[in-house]
């Protein structure tokens, strides 16, 4: 129910951006102005740590990230659905993202204020819809299967939400992405996570027992 709920907001929200990218309107109207303050109040330190998280959430970094992780949880829990669902998130939301660019083919803020190379077009951004597929999809797995305890589940969920945000906000300071591309990635990729999560961990308990782990998590809460 919460998850259904989180989905159809998250899918609202980029269709509502999507049309403002149609008609000019609403987030898009405030995008100038967003990319104005990020270009005249970044620093070249901050430019560089941009330059680093911006590495860490691209596709390729998640990629190696996921498998590594994938490998761990099913060397843990033994359900290949599961330990697969990060991978399965960031392979659909990279291409969910990729064929949403080439529909749109929206262009990116005057190369002028790029502080690294990008190619591509701008909406959704790649970056921001990756990682909240990669990173929240594997806090969700994490605080399934890993999480004894309420406070430590809600942890894990920050720290996704956190690295996915980190991420997007690099993408501003470097200045090859407006607000409302970002935060549609965020949105776009919120809903791939939850969707994808959802359906491979019913998919994998569907007819199981539940791990010993996840067993314990369930009578801490």
């Amino acid at each position: 129910m919460v998850a259904g709920g989180l989905v159809a907001a998250c899918v609202a929200l980029f269709t509502l951006i999507a049309e403002d990218l149609l008609d000019g309107g609403g987030l898009i109207s405030h995008d100038e102005a967003v990319l104005t303050w990020f270009v005249d109040h970044r620093t070249d330190w901050m430019i560089h740590v941009a330059k680093v998280v911006s590495t860490i959430g691209s596709f390729v970094s998640l990629l190696i990230m996921g498998v590594v992780l994938g490998l761990w949880l099913l060397s843990r829990a033994r359900r290949l659905a599961i330990a697969a669902a990060p991978v399965a998130s960031l392979l659909l939301a990279g291409l969910v993202s990729t064929t949403v660019k080439g529909i749109f083919d929206r262009p990116r803020p005057p190369v002028t204020v790029h502080a690294t190379t990008v190619e591509l077009a701008a909406f959704p951004s790649g970056h921001a819809t990756d990682a909240a597929g990669y990173f929240l999809a594997a806090a969700f797995v994490l605080a399934l299967t890993v999480a004894r305890r309420p406070g430590s589940q809600l942890a894990w969920i920050a720290l996704g939400l956190f690295m996915a945000a980190l991420v997007g906000v690099s993408r501003l300071v470097l200045g090859v992405h407006w607000l409302s591309d970002v935060i549609a990635g965020w949105a776009l990729g919120t809903a791939i996570a939850v969707t994808v999560v959802v359906v491979l961990w019913y998919a994998s308990t569907a007819g199981h027992p539940r791990p010993a782990s996840e067993e314990g998590s369930a009578r801490a809460q």
